[in-house]
């Protein structure tokens, strides 16, 4: 079994970072729109970029653009780690008392260190993130890989991602995919998989 992380079990507080960059006179999701440009966001989910240097690229066009005293802004958009969707947790710990659970990450170099401070760490079996394997999803061969490390056919390998193009691409690997909209959903997926049991 193999679930996504952002849009699955942790999501972003968009809504007050939202008001933080107004605050500061930029224009609602600028840094975001700027940290996951074509020029950077590829770069930091592959490796290319660490954390700190795509951090140190994402003040640079910031501040070239709004000035240093925005950057209030960014630094409070760094510090951000997300929250854990409770109720996708249980969903989570309950599927490892049947199955090997592992995370596969489009994340930076900070990763590791985010699970950690959400307490995610050590509720996954294995985890792979796509800064330190070099490539990203939805790339086929980053599914390939996993389940190789895994040494599973991904045939007998299971996706669960909130973005449509990365089930796409693991569906063309072999897995079976499915696209977490919400809890009921997915539940019911891992269901008619028979990973878990009606309730």
């Amino acid at each position: 079994m193999i679930f996504d992380l952002d849009g699955v079990f942790r999501h972003w507080n968009d809504d007050e970072l939202d008001e933080v960059e107004q605050a500061f006179g930029l224009p609602p999701r600028t840094i975001l729109t700027v940290a996951f440009s074509p020029e950077l966001g590829p770069d930091a989910v592959t490796g290319r970029l660490t954390f700190p240097q795509w951090m140190t690229a994402i003040r640079a066009r910031i501040t070239d653009e709004f000035g240093t005293e925005v950057l209030g802004a960014v630094d409070e958009w760094e510090a951000n780690v997300g929250r854990v969707d409770p109720e996708m947790l249980q969903l989570l710990r309950a599927t490892r008392e049947r199955a090997t659970v592992s995370l596969l990450s489009n994340g930076t170099t900070r990763l590791r260190r985010d699970l950690h401070v959400l307490d995610l760490l050590d509720e996954f079996d294995h985890v792979f993130n796509t800064a330190e394997i070099g490539i990203a999803k939805p790339d086929p061969d980053v599914f390939r890989l996993v389940c190789s490390e895994l040494s599973v056919h991904p045939t007998d390998a299971l996706f669960v991602d909130d973005l449509a193009v990365n089930v796409d691409g693991a569906r063309s690997a072999g897995l079976r995919g499915h696209r977490h909209t919400d809890h009921d959903s997915t539940r019911a997926f891992l269901v008619a998989q028979e990973i878990l049991a009606n309730p």
